[in-house]
């Protein structure tokens, strides 16, 4: 007879074959740390490393490590990457002793900064050199910290893509949302720093904790790498009594899974379901089933369930993935092509168009030209004086046409005299006596220019109009009488 136990726990010993550590780095990386251990991670080694001493000196790590004592000279890095990685390079006896014999390594960074940005690229080839799994845990700036900051960011995850065997970024700006709009600022920081702990914890559990479907690194790496290492994490947790529904929809809520909306781009998909001894097939299916709206068809979905006497009647749902986008377009470069070289016009080989370039310059440049091209309209000629004739059309002084051509301006005689049709004719039949009547005529000009009348307290409100005059307007303006 074969019996069955149910005791679902392995040996403690085979837990112990796996050597996890976690390093931050960095001020951001090193508060991230301490919410690790405020959380609670057993049997894992965590570091601290930093640049700055008093940052340092606050953080409640038991191993610490000082980044460039005679670089930095116990300050911080100053937002300076260059120096970051200095200090990394002159400490680096230091923390390669201290990653040895780990088997798997966190790195914690906050990218933007001096420290994070330049010192952490550098401990993650340390950590790859020694022969350790290396994933990085990234925070990028916030987009109100400036252009520079998230340039220096940008450029610090790329060097974490090409080192680390997988990079899992946070964005800041999406760790917003899950505070409320008026809380405090340390509780968007802290927001992103509770992030981080839920993703570092739920993922060493994964590949720690023996279940009855486990996952292995191949599988994690699988679910972590991607082309530009954005990341899916959610995780959820609940004991009511419909906490299948209530763990996944947590876990989904995760502002970094945007309510299930990015897992359509993911191409892989680690899905973790661990509970206590009473979690139920038909509680892992509904999970599984309400999963299934929210990804294709083509997601490979790497499923792992786990059973803990621990979490008694809790039960909890992680999903770790990374968005799979389309690679970055290369920008088009078109090929050098030589493109057929223009032959010019053969001035050179004939010397004729001397004499008939000097005939413009002494007469009508305009005339000469429409001289010119009726003769060619008219008379057929050879292919080759046809060009002996364009070619000579360049040698004609542009300036003297640029000068012509323009119409002279009008005489000021004219615009004075269109006001006034009606008068102009008697002043013409009387003769040549015109002179008192312009005179006039500019007197009446002036009155006219009284277009805009200051009305003074009545300027907003609507003239009083009475047959066709203004009364607003004094008398002796309307009746056109000079006042002596």
């Amino acid at each position: 007879m074969i019996q069955l136990s149910r005791n679902y726990s392995l040996p403690e010993k085979q837990e112990d074959d796996l050597a996890i550590k976690i390093i931050g780095v960095g001020g951001a990386g090193c508060n991230a740390l301490d919410r690790i251990i405020l959380d609670g991670l057993e049997r894992v080694d965590l570091i601290a490393a930093n640049t700055d001493v008093q940052s340092l000196a606050s953080s409640v790590a038991t191993q610490k490590v000082q980044l460039g004592r005679t670089v930095t000279r116990g300050l911080g890095a100053g937002g300076d990457p260059e120096l970051g990685f200095n200090a990394a390079d002159e400490s680096a006896d230091e923390i390669r002793e201290t990653l040895q014999g780990a088997r798997m390594v966190f790195v914690c960074a906050g990218l933007g900064g001096g420290t994070g940005s330049g010192a952490a690229p550098c401990i993650v080839q340390m950590a790859r050199e020694s022969g350790a799994l290396v994933v990085a845990f990234a925070t990028l700036p916030f987009a109100f910290e400036g252009k520079r900051r998230g340039a220096q960011a940008s450029e610090g995850l790329r060097q974490l893509q090409q080192l680390a065997d997988a990079v899992v970024c946070f964005e800041n700006d999406r760790m917003g949302d899950m505070v409320l709009p008026k809380a405090g600022v340390h509780q968007a920081f802290a927001a992103a720093d509770l992030t981080i702990s839920q993703s570092v914890r739920a993922i060493v559990q994964v590949v720690r904790r023996p279940g009855l479907i486990r996952i292995g690194f191949d599988e994690l790496l699988a679910a972590l790498r991607s082309r530009n290492s954005r990341c899916l994490f959610g995780y959820g947790e609940s004991d009511s009594d419909n906490r299948a529904h209530e763990a996944l929809a947590l876990a989904l809520k995760n502002p970094l899974m945007d309510r299930g909306k990015m897992l359509t781009d993911a191409r892989h998909l680690l899905v973790q379901i661990s509970g206590g001894p009473g979690m139920t097939l038909t509680e892992v299916e509904m999970v599984m089933q309400e999963l299934n709206r929210h990804v294709e068809d083509q997601t490979q979905i790497l499923f792992g369930t786990s059973v803990d006497g621990k979490m008694g009647n809790r039960m909890s749902v992680t999903l770790i993935s990374s968005v799979g986008s389309p690679e970055e377009a290369q920008p088009f470069v078109p090929e050098r092509t030589r493109l057929p070289e223009v032959t010019p016009f053969p001035t050179r080989v004939l010397q004729n168009p001397a004499p008939i370039s000097s005939a413009p310059e002494e007469t009508a440049p305009i005339a000469e030209a429409e001289r010119e091209l009726r003769a060619e309209a008219e008379a057929p000629s050879a292919p080759a004086r046809i060009e002996a004739e364009i070619t000579s059309a360049p040698l004609i002084d542009p300036e003297p046409i640029a000068a012509v051509a323009p119409p002279p301006p009008p005489p000021r005689e004219k615009k004075v005299a269109l006001p006034k049709p009606a008068a102009m004719p008697n002043e013409m039949e009387q003769g040549k006596n015109a002179g008192p009547r312009k005179e006039k005529a500019q007197a009446r000009q002036e009155v006219m220019q009284f277009e805009s009348v200051n009305r003074g307290r009545f300027e907003k409100s609507e003239p009083t109009i009475v047959e066709g005059q203004d009364l607003d307007v004094p008398t002796f303006l309307r009746k056109n009488v000079r006042v002596k």
